[in-house]
């Protein structure tokens, strides 16, 4: 202590308020002195070192928020990260509309997310939660993915993660495998981002989010998934 750079001490990071943004467990501030820049709070070791992992398949993060404790002990507290555009606005606090593109980009955007997903997988990373909320494009418009807090390597040992899922963008294959590894939800594979790929594909185009007529249903989602 201190922390060595690009991380930072709590203590010197001044936050505009109120939050840009709430993204699931995580809230999003704009930094002070740094435009351009966004804090996602909450954020952990580990989806700050998958996410810088990702490399040009994620938005690029620039360190992390240390605090040191009372008893010595040094936490992350979260990671300052660029400001890129979403795909869906953020819900702030609840879930707007969904934002549909204009037709003339969705061939361009689809395009964008095949290869994005493709070259993730080659760096032996899944996401485990693709979805058009967690897309966004950066200031060159080349789209990148954020929030890997249920991201995990490919070769890992399963019993290292730990995460959750997005209910209605969880595959029938997952289904299966929580129920025979008695584990909810099972370890994301590649094939599930695929899942999520083809989901946000549909989102894309209809504007709607897969799975919404079952929202809370979690015995008629597995009932569908099944089929």
């Amino acid at each position: 202590w201190p922390p060595v750079p690009p991380d930072v001490d709590m203590s010197t990071f001044e936050l505009e308020t109120p939050e840009l943004a709430i993204t699931g467990n995580s809230m999003l501030y704009r930094v002070k002195g740094r435009p351009g820049i966004v804090y996602k709070g909450r954020g952990l070791d580990r989806e700050y070192e998958l996410q810088k992992a990702a490399g040009d398949c994620a938005i690029p993060v620039r360190g992390r928020v240390m605090l040191k404790s009372y008893d010595g002990e040094i936490i992350c507290m979260g990671f300052p990260m660029d400001l890129a555009t979403p795909l869906i606005v953020p819900w702030v606090p609840a879930p707007p509309p969904a934002a549909v593109l204009p037709p003339n980009r969705h061939r361009d955007i689809i395009h964008q997310m095949i290869r994005l997903i493709e070259r993730l997988h080659t760096k032996r990373i899944v996401h485990g939660d693709v979805r058009l909320e967690n897309m966004l494009l950066d200031s060159q418009g080349e789209l990148r993915l954020c929030d890997f807090g249920t991201a995990r390597y490919v070769d890992e040992d399963e019993r290292a993660w730990e995460g959750g899922s997005t209910w209605h963008y969880e595959s029938p294959n997952r289904l299966l495998r929580s129920e025979q590894m008695g584990w909810d939800p099972a370890p994301p594979t590649c094939e599930d981002d695929l899942y999520g790929l083809g989901l946000s594909i549909w989102h894309l185009y209809t504007g709607r989010i897969p799975n919404e007529d079952l929202a809370g249903d979690d015995l008629g989602l597995k009932e569908r998934q099944r089929k």
